[in-house]
């Protein structure tokens, strides 16, 4: 059995009350643009919270970027069309010191091009739970940092180190954070506030 180190869209219940994540979509006639989206967002998710977080970035985005996609049914071809992609994981701990990124354990870069993000900008966010798991919060942040780090690609969407309570984190780098990390059962008043600064943060870093 696994156990979830974070994280279940539209919104989620806190305490008592339903928390609103993903903001009204816009119209149809609003949205509607005849380029390609320049922004491709994919996602694993356990218990669906980062699924709710790819969503939102969609809709903050709006056509800059495509439909989030699940990375279980993805290809690195999947990632070609796109200028700049955004990619989502939580965390899970498989054993004492084995965090897992779900389904992208196993993605590997095309064996004739190990660095086919070289021009690409990447960011990365994942959710976690720094009450339960202080030693290994939002890992998969850092995890996948690395990862399309040496796939060459520029990342992106750095965040401060600023109202988390948690001992270490993998994706915490030279003092700050190398990614979005978001918290629902302990900060779930905050998630949609971060969710929206990082999205118009990543619209200026993507250019």
């Amino acid at each position: 059995t696994t156990t979830p180190a974070g994280g279940a869209l539209r919104g989620y219940r806190h305490g008592t009350r339903m928390v609103a994540l993903t903001p009204p979509r816009a119209s149809s006639s609003s949205s509607s643009s005849s380029s390609s989206p320049s922004v491709g967002i994919f996602y694993a998710t356990g218990t669906g919270n980062t699924k709710r977080v790819a969503n939102s970035l969609k809709v903050h985005f709006g056509t800059l970027a495509d439909e989030p996609q699940p990375i279980s049914a993805s290809n690195a071809r999947d990632f070609e069309p796109y200028d700049a992609i955004i990619f989502g994981a939580p965390s899970y701990l498989w054993e004492k010191h084995r965090v897992s990124a779900l389904d992208y354990d196993t993605i590997e870069p095309p064996f004739e091009n190990l660095r086919d993000l070289e021009g690409t900008k990447v960011a990365v966010f994942g959710v976690g739970d720094q009450s339960e798991y202080p030693k290994n919060f939002c890992d998969a942040v850092g995890i996948l940092h690395e990862h399309f780090s040496l796939r060459g690609a520029e990342m992106v969407g750095m965040t401060e180190n600023e109202g988390y309570e948690f001992k270490r984190s993998r994706a915490l780098k030279q003092g700050k954070l190398c990614g979005l990390a978001l918290d629902f059962e302990n900060a779930g008043d905050e998630v949609a506030g971060r969710v929206e600064a990082w999205a118009e943060q990543l619209k200026r870093e993507f250019g």
